[in-house]
């Protein structure tokens, strides 16, 4: 697990951790059922308070990243699959079983044919729906997808989704980790949603690398989690060599970052920081894979 810390950086060494831990589930570097080190295991690694990596790992365990399965040990969680789900047996668990299964737990046959006529029903995507706990994420994952598909693309939060079920009806559902565990009970059976693999961001750590004199780096997003993955990933290449300054825009009108040698920023920012024709060097940097929108297309319709 390649985790890079800076006790110079002025970004909190839990944030550092975690930051690169949420980006290594995001990117499936950390994939789906893979096991994290013990506190103490990684404590002992990065020579760090066991607390800090205990606060760390709070955070993933809050979002829904990692669950505990047996013994102690954290596990990255499987998209799509709630840890506290239970197993059910309600008619549309049992309609894809035969017809005597069905008639052996108590359902009719006209049951089952009404189930089966509802699914046939069911017509393929026709927009996109992102969600996300954060609203500038959601902003972020809107303004991406529109750039690569012609259809809508919706969002809201998972709680309006588990309040509204009926915001799914005709979508395709994305989301970043930790999410779908939340709303997978809500969404059609036959409808998987797609969660959101990041993009590698080697290209902008490297061009801090290559700075040779001490310099001011500046982060820019609408979004709360966009900055918070960014400080970690940038606090332990940045050290104590350069200053690191997280810029929050909150109106798309008064877009004005400190004078910086870099700035690292979202797609929205970007292009908003471009109309003013900035002087400065803008790296943007997008969320959503090129990976994970090829895969988006293979399950909208032509």
């Amino acid at each position: 697990m390649d985790i890079r810390i800076s006790k110079e950086s002025d970004v909190p060494l839990r944030e550092q951790i975690s930051g690169q831990l949420v980006f290594l589930i995001a990117t499936r570097k950390l994939k789906p059922g893979d096991t994290l080190p013990s506190v103490r295991a990684l404590a002992r690694t990065l020579k760090v308070h066991h607390n800090t990596v205990s606060e760390a790992f709070q955070y993933l365990v809050k979002w829904d990243l990692v669950v505990r399965r047996r013994g102690a040990r954290l596990i990255v969680n499987e998209p799509g699959r709630s840890p506290a789900a239970k197993p059910t047996s309600d008619l549309d668990d049992v309609i894809n079983e035969l017809l005597h299964t069905a008639n052996a737990r108590g359902f009719s046959q006209q049951d089952v044919l009404r189930r089966l006529r509802e699914r046939a029903l069911e017509q393929p995507p026709d927009h996109l729906l992102t969600l996300s706990f954060d609203p500038g994420m959601c902003r972020l994952f809107e303004a991406e997808l529109r750039k690569s598909f012609l259809c809508p693309v919706l969002s809201c939060s998972p709680e309006e989704l588990l309040a509204h079920p009926e915001l799914a009806t005709g979508a395709l559902v994305i989301c970043p980790p930790g999410v779908l565990p939340r709303v997978s009970g809500t969404l059609p059976k036959t409808r998987s949603a797609i969660p959101v693999v990041y993009s590698d961001a080697t290209p902008h750590l490297n061009a801090v690398r290559q700075l040779r004199e001490p310099s001011l780096i500046v982060v820019a997003s609408v979004s709360d989690a966009f900055l918070e993955i960014a400080k970690g990933l940038l606090g332990p290449v940045t050290s104590g060599q350069h200053s690191l300054i997280e810029y929050r825009v909150l109106s798309d009108a008064q877009v004005s970052p400190p004078p910086a040698d870099i700035v690292f920023c979202d797609v929205i920012v970007y292009e908003l920081l471009a109309k003013r024709k900035s002087s400065k060097k803008v790296i943007p940097y997008q969320m959503v894979s090129a990976a994970c929108l090829n895969h988006i297309r293979t399950m909208m319709p032509a």
